[in-house]
């Protein structure tokens, strides 16, 4: 019996559900069984919940009766497996009624249980189906100590005892943490205020453990030998530690700077319990201390660093660094740090590190089986494992890969052609009227790889001030993509650029080689220069908290050029962004372009005023608690009054001399606005929110722009025959981590340019970790979500320069223009890609080949730079 798939609009069309009892033969191009060598033209027997057989589809005998699935040029892989994550007890939306993961009564907390905190329907959980996940090790929080007992599930089942995973030989985890997490309680005037305090709180508590041991095990002793004993108190706290010392839980461990690793280990064998480090941001500096005690290591992954000072020593090596010293290594979401429905792209994280692919998919299947003692049941295509897969449109770590269904005990809990199950892998799950969701679009093609060039070794290290550029592929943002291409550039200029036999290279110029370029990368929407690496008020600047009119604000008193986070921007082959003020206040301020490299705020500007940033919605009405705006209406009213006010001001200021107000920096912050000399950027996440601001901006006569917009794809009709353009929040912004980007949407983008409606897409700023998105990333996961590879790329590049009005230098790569230029080992859309120079005005500002020199000890970027910048995370 055949049931064969076709990719219609590439989404796989399965099979009825069938009897439980059947056998089905799922055959598929490829099959990553993560237990030996991949299978091509191979096949998945699944049975009663279990995996009967694996093999080559040629060389595997069928069950009679045996219904056969063909999957076409799917790939099959193992049901991911999550060591760390949070989804269920930190529920969706991100509100406080929905916040159960620390329980901040007290440092230490080993008697709660996070099986009585999970909801299983959040939508988070079939997020985490929707990218693969069908195992997790839901945890408390960081917050405490010791923060409780977790709990193995698969994400099955409609209460959390469907969902409850048993381990043949553990009972489950127990959350502890050491660093800056736990130290919080010094906030609060009560211990720990110090990690020596961490570790003592620690340590009493299986002090105390071990005597409540030895009360239990003399009673036990004495009713053995018939003798009559009274039986101790029974302690709920004391209990689970117990199970810790018997080794019957494993401890999980929140760790990241490698004294604390150290700290963490040294407990563990003084009280002799199992130990599962996760985080372990600095584990490579230690990675031989980890391997000869046979320790294993969860890693979190994020694109890029910025927040708590533990975390400053981030690369993306760790993961193959420990790998390769015999650490036993898995990758994890800590979910909603990273979402579960991007863990496989999180895994392209430690390839890009250098890690293999086939080690990065065992990261995240075999590896934290082993390490939840599940290894026996699941985390790799076996017979006689659980029939836990996923059906992968490509290979696991390409950017242009979909999950397209995933399957738990063999039954299918995530099909991307389902459309209420596709809205929780790209957005929209929330919304009442399914009609108002984006059309499905089909996964992107991955192009041809371009094709490598050589040039001779003795040109190369030739420089004469005149720069040429070898690629095998030039993405130039204004014209057709040039296959073996060449650009010369002469004193920060571009003079030519074309295919290789159209251009000569002058004799005796330094020549830089790369398999793709594109132009220098413009973020329209920025927080770096003005929010720090580091999640400390000292190095934060971009909200001023003392009244919601900050129309006397200006970003570029604030803009520093040597903060890290430039740096980092220009490993990633940004070279100009547009520098805005924090969402906190309603208006708040003027915004500035600026370059990524330069000594001085002024050397470094392009453009100030370039625009002014008011923000609505739910963070400027929640700023402040002793005065207004409390609402949307009172935001609302603040800024017609304000406005209104300005207008009255400059009409008094236009008159008599004699009669003219006195200077008032807060009406002049607003005279350009008016005037209509600067655009108005209008933060605004909910439809109705982007409706005020344009309703504000016509009755102003206002030039609007609208940033963020989480629900502009509800409302596109509006936008189109307002003729507004969008700045779109990142692609991959937090669905439902808060209210009003509940109903976010990862297509929003693509619908937006579908309507004809101009749109750019920025990093923005998040608090929280990162400190700053990946600009390249966002672009790349809007590409796949149907925006397409032109207008991705146009979306950060040539658009990008053209609304912030400096597209006659940058933007693209024409003759005469400035020569912004980002060079790539690979595919720049794929996230295992990586920029290996970046040049601004033809200098080169980031040099790939500098840095695999360094130590890997120096390798994280520094806490001060000059002309540039660097560090660190924030609560994870």
């Amino acid at each position: 019996m055949k049931f064969p798939i076709h990719l219609c609009a590439s989404l796989l069309l399965f099979p009825a559900a069938t009897s439980a009892q059947e056998a089905i033969a799922y055959k598929a191009a490829h099959i990553l069984t993560a237990a030996g060598d991949p299978i091509d033209k191979g096949v998945l027997i699944v049975q009663k919940g279990k995996i009967l057989a694996v093999g080559k589809a040629a060389e595997v005998k069928l069950p009679a009766g045996t219904q056969e699935v063909d999957l076409g040029e799917a790939t099959l892989i193992p049901g991911l497996v999550d060591t760390h994550s949070h989804i269920g007890i930190y529920s969706r939306p991100g509100v406080p009624a929905n916040s159960d993961g620390n329980e901040m009564s007290g440092p230490f907390q080993p008697g709660i249980r996070a099986l009585d905190a999970i909801d299983p329907h959040d939508p988070g959980i079939r997020m985490a189906t929707a990218g693969g996940v069908t195992v997790a090790n839901i945890m408390p929080g960081s917050g405490n100590v010791i923060g409780g007992q977790t709990l193995y599930v698969k994400l099955r089942g409609d209460g959390v005892e469907a969902m409850r995973i048993a381990s043949d030989t553990v009972l489950g985890g127990l959350k502890m943490a050491n660093g800056e997490n736990p130290k919080g309680y010094g906030r609060r005037g009560q211990a720990p205020f110090t990690r020596m305090k961490v570790a003592s709180l620690q340590r009493d508590q299986f002090v105390k453990a071990r005597e409540y041991q030895k009360k239990w095990q003399a009673y036990k002793d004495k009713v053995a030998k018939g003798e009559k004993a009274a039986a101790p108190e029974v302690d709920a706290s004391m209990e689970p530690l117990v199970e810790v010392l018997e080794r019957k839980r494993t401890v999980h461990f929140h760790s990241h700077r490698s004294d604390d690793i150290m700290t963490a280990i040294r407990i563990s064998e003084e009280f002799n319990f199992e130990l599962v480090l996760q985080h372990v941001t600095e584990g490579y500096l230690i990675a031989d201390e980890l391997a000869k005690r046979k320790i294993p290591a969860s890693l979190t992954l994020i694109d890029s660093p910025g927040g708590k000072a533990e975390v400053m020593n981030l690369i993306e090596e760790n993961a193959a660094l420990l790998e390769k010293a015999g650490v036993l290594v898995a990758i994890n979401t800590d979910d909603s740090v990273t979402e579960s429905r991007f863990l496989l792209r999180t895994g392209s994280i430690a390839v890009r590190g250098g890690m293999s692919e086939a080690s990065a998919l065992k990261a995240l299947t075999i590896n934290p089986a082993k390490m939840m003692h599940l290894d026996n049941k699941l985390g790799s295509l076996v017979a006689g494992r659980d029939a836990d897969f996923v059906v992968l449109s490509g290979a696991p770590f390409s950017v242009y890969t979909q999950v397209l269904a995933t399957y738990i005990d063999g039954v299918k809990v995530f099909d991307r052609a389902n459309a209420k199950d596709h809205a929780y892998q790209t957005g929209g799950f929330a919304l009442a009227d399914a009609k108002s969701l984006p059309p499905t679009y089909a996964p992107a093609k991955s192009p041809e790889a371009a094709q490598p060039v050589t040039v001779s070794p003795a040109k190369s290290e030739l420089n004469t001030g005149t720069v040429a550029i070898v690629a095998g592929r030039i993405h130039t943002a204004s014209g057709a993509v040039i296959n073996n291409g060449v650009i010369l550039v002469d004193k920060g200029v571009i003079k030519a650029v074309g295919p290789a036999a159209d251009v000569k290279i002058p004799e005796g110029v330094r020549i830089l080689t790369a398999k793709e370029v594109t132009p220098g990368l413009i973020d329209v929407h920025s927080a770096c220069g003005l929010s720090g690496a580091l999640n400390i008020s000292q190095d934060q600047d971009q909200d001023e908290g003392s009244d919601p009119n900050g129309a006397d604000l200006r970003v570029l008193d604030a803009f520093n050029p040597n903060e890290p986070l430039l740096e980092f921007l220009r490993r990633e082959g940004v070279t100009v962004i547009h520098a805005l003020p924090g969402r906190a206040n309603v208006l708040a301020g003027q915004s500035g372009v600026f370059r990524t490299y330069a000594p001085t705020a002024e050397k470094a500007k392009l453009k100030f005023p370039a625009a002014f940033l008011v923000n609505l919605g739910e963070v400027p009405k929640s700023t402040y608690k002793d005065k207004g705006p409390q609402t949307r209406m009172g935001t609302a009213a603040l800024l017609r009054t304000n406005f209104t006010k300005a207008n009255n001001y400059l009409a008094k200021k236009a008159g008599d001399e004699d009669k003219r107000p006195p200077r008032d920096l807060k009406m002049e912050g607003l005279e350009p606005v008016l005037k209509g000399e600067i655009p108005v950027y209008f933060s605004a996440q909910r439809a109705d929110d982007i409706g005020t601001a344009l309703r504000i901006a016509e009755e102003f006569k206002l030039k609007p722009v609208i940033n963020l917009a989480a629900e502009a794809y509800l409302m596109t009709d509006r936008l189109a025959s307002a003729k507004v353009p969008v700045v779109v929040h990142p692609t991959m912004q937090r669905a439902g981590g808060s209210m009003e980007t509940l109903n976010s949407h990862l297509s929003n983008a693509a619908v937006l340019a579908d309507k004809n409606i101009p749109i750019t897409i920025c990093t923005a700023f998040e608090g929280y970790v990162p400190k700053t998105r990946v600009l390249r990333v966002e672009m790349a996961l809007a590409m796949t979500n149907g925006l397409g590879a032109d207008r991705a790329l146009k979306a950060v590049t040539i658009d990008a320069a053209k609304l912030l009005g400096i597209d006659k230098e940058f933007g693209s790569l024409e003759v005469g223009k400035r020569a912004d230029i980002v060079l790539y080992d690979g595919d720049p859309f794929e996230n295992t890609t990586h920029v290996v120079y970046t040049l601004m005005d033809g200098k080169v500002v980031w040099d790939r080949a500098d840095y695999l020199k360094l130590p890997f000890a120096r390798r994280a970027l520094p806490l001060s730079t000059t002309g540039g910048g660097t560090c660190c995370m924030g609560q994870w």
